[in-house]
């Protein structure tokens, strides 16, 4: 078993180095900060062999409670990783602009903290149904429209503007959303900004 985080690829090389030494590999990767570990609520990320995974298991729910085992493909853990980061990060940034505004307008840092510690589930749910709209294909409106938060991004830098305060954060936001409108996406679900993504591979 692996207990260091890495890339995919390297999940794919440590495999291929167990099984050419006839043992099987489970590559795996933690979800949450240190002091949250072992609580009921906290997620590992699994994969590799099933039949050893399964053996394994009975030991590995006291590192946490919510266990999730990925299937077979190595680099699945790894690479799911590497997604949710993408997205703690990403989330990080927007927080940290936010500081920002709460700072140039006098208002409680603290407090802001904690108002978004309160719609934080809701803003998971809407993520989660934005994941649904791109495994399924269909954009159509279903939640928020692209527009709506092309407008909002604008809102945020002309905000930071007047503020007087960096701007890279919602400059960034809104050349992406406005990249998508401007492909025609506008009135489609907001998740459809994947599409535009897609084309700058």
């Amino acid at each position: 078993m692996q207990w260091t985080t890495g890339a995919a690829q390297e999940a794919r090389l440590s495999e291929t180095w167990f099984r050419e030494n006839n043992a099987a590999y489970i590559d795996w990767a933690i979800q949450v900060a240190p002091e949250q570990m072992a609580q009921p609520d906290t997620t590992i990320l699994f994969a590799g062999n099933t039949d050893k995974y399964q053996e394994l298991l009975h030991r590995l729910t006291i590192l946490g409670g919510n266990l999730k085992y990925l299937g077979e493909h190595i680099g699945a853990a790894a690479a799911m990783d590497t997604a949710t980061l993408s997205y703690i990060y990403g989330a990080a940034a927007g927080f940290l602009h936010g500081a920002l505004i709460a700072e140039s307008e006098n208002f409680d840092v603290k407090e802001y903290g904690n108002i978004i510690a309160e719609i934080a589930p809701g803003m998971g749910e809407f993520l989660k149904h934005e994941g649904k709209v791109i495994a399924s294909g269909d954009f159509s409106i279903s939640q928020s429209p692209l527009s709506i938060s092309v407008e909002a991004t604008e809102r945020i830098l002309a905000t930071a503007n007047l503020s007087g305060i960096n701007t890279e954060f919602p400059q960034f936001a809104a050349n992406w959303l406005k990249r998508a409108e401007l492909a025609g996406y506008g009135q489609e679900e907001f998740a459809a900004v994947i599409k535009t993504l897609r084309q700058q591979a």
